[in-house]
């Protein structure tokens, strides 16, 4: 069953690069390659190798995984250096991380640029008005995931004076566009996101498409970032009343060779919204693992602990539990917005509502003939358990380098994190400049925006 599941997926995927080549091919015969209909902008923003692709440095850098002296030489330059908190990732080479996401932005704004003119018949209008939802949400989740890695981490009390990133919203390749605020930056995201989702469907066919649900969840993940925990609830509350569906793990059979369902084409019902991180050599099971004290988090009632992870007769530790069988999935789901809805009820003390999302998770995510519903009446052990859940839950998906950005502001959850290599320990202490990548260098020559500081 395994083995016809995955050739469907890969028959999907061969679907859409031949898609995207006869696109390529057609327009060659044109004398400028420039999409002009509605099909042509639908086919750009279908292109999911592209589209539905995240940086993935922000992975390397995290405490996730580790890697040992033996197989971080098999790893790309810059890749060791993420792995070391290097001062200099890229030494004078492009950064995937940076120019897949701006190329992401680059087709969402070739799409919203060509979409102007479509304003007369009202049937046009709606898949043109669908179109502009598409692009709107990619160009915001391409910038988030930038600022995640290439911005400082937002701080509300900074944010209207330290840097953001070059915010593009032209196609005009001519155009150089400068580091606004980090305000600036976000601001734009949110309003994308905003306006993305008053045009977008409640449903969709595949995944890897925008809709309603998944703008309301990137809102909610966005706001959190911020630390603005009243609008990550609402758009939580809001995104949840669409699509709020568990599995129930008590149902998976932890022997499979990958026992979660498939994000891709449809067969999670938790998954949101499908992103893969950029396939860089680190995201491969026989270069990256998993630490003893990691796995150890998950105690024997949790059925994560052997859904998540493959542990060999010699104490090799894998993981196995992505939403996803052919990629590395750090995209959007359910799991993920019912923690950011509980985490935001905890911190304004209400626990009735915090208890209620965190025990609906559990039930599902631990042994049925052991569950017993999470208690406290002390608000802080509440949100303390929730940080500790989202910690497992949302194992390898990117989403770590993220919260150890945003929480490393708090003493109670600050880490330093650690690597050995070759008998050298590598030390990233809590708000250290490092979390913050540098520019490409090739960006600083062509732009001349300012570098950031490590």
């Amino acid at each position: 069953m395994k083995l016809i599941q995955n050739i469907i997926i890969f028959g999907v995927l061969l679907l859409l690069v031949s898609c995207q080549k006869e696109f390529l091919e057609k327009k060659s015969d044109k004398a400028l390659l420039v999409p002009t209909t509605l099909e042509d902008f639908e086919f750009l923003l279908n292109n999911q190798l592209i589209m539905n692709t995240a940086p993935a440095l922000g992975n390397i850098s995290a405490d996730d995984y580790f890697t040992t002296s033996e197989a971080i030489l098999t790893l790309n330059d810059y890749e060791i250096n993420t792995y070391l908190w290097k001062k200099d990732l890229f030494e004078g080479q492009p950064s995937p991380d940076w120019t897949t996401a701006y190329q992401q932005i680059f087709y969402a704004n070739v799409v919203l640029d060509g979409l102007g003119k479509y304003t007369s018949q009202k049937t046009i209008q709606e898949k043109a008005n669908t179109l502009k939802g598409r692009a709107l949400f990619f160009r915001a989740i391409a910038l988030y995931h930038l600022t995640q890695g290439f911005a400082e981490p937002y701080d509300v009390q900074t944010a209207s004076s330290v840097l953001g990133l070059p915010v593009r919203t032209s196609s005009d390749v001519n155009i150089i566009s400068p580091r606004g605020t980090l305000k600036q930056t976000y601001d734009q995201i949110i309003a994308d996101l905003k306006l993305a989702e008053t045009l977008l469907p409640v449903r969709v066919t595949y995944k890897t498409i925008p809709y309603k649900p998944a703008a309301l969840a990137m809102l909610a993940r966005t706001y959190l970032t911020m630390g603005d925990y009243i609008n990550a609830e609402k758009y939580a509350d809001d995104c949840l009343k669409l699509e709020g569906k568990l599995i129930d793990y008590n149902l998976l059979n932890p022997a499979d060779i990958r026992p979660i369902p498939s994000s891709i084409p449809n067969g999670n019902d938790e998954v949101l919204f499908h992103t893969s991180l950029i396939a860089y050599k680190f995201n491969n099971r026989k270069r990256s693992f998993i630490a003893e004290d990691v796995y150890n988090l998950y105690d024997n009632s949790d059925l994560r602990r052997a859904i998540f992870f493959d542990k060999d007769g010699n104490g090799v530790i894998t993981f196995k539990g992505g939403y996803s069988n052919v990629d590395s999935f750090c995209g959007l789901a359910t799991d993920e917005i019912l923690l950011i809805r509980a985490e935001c009820a905890a911190r304004r003390k209400d626990l009735n509502s915090a208890l209620r999302d965190i025990n609906t998770l559990l039930k599902n995510r631990i042994d049925k003939k052991i569950f017993t519903p999470f208690f406290t009446n002390d608000a802080e052990i509440a949100l303390d358990k929730i940080i500790s859940e989202r910690r497992k839950e949302l194992f390898g998906r990117s989403i770590r380098w993220s919260d150890l950005r945003r929480l490393n502001k708090e003493t109670k959850y600050a880490v330093t994190l650690k690597r050995s290599i070759n008998n050298i320990v590598y030390t990233l202490p809590p708000n250290d400049p490092k979390y913050t990548f540098p520019i490409p260098d090739d960006e600083i020559k062509m732009s001349g925006i300012p570098q950031n500081i490590r």
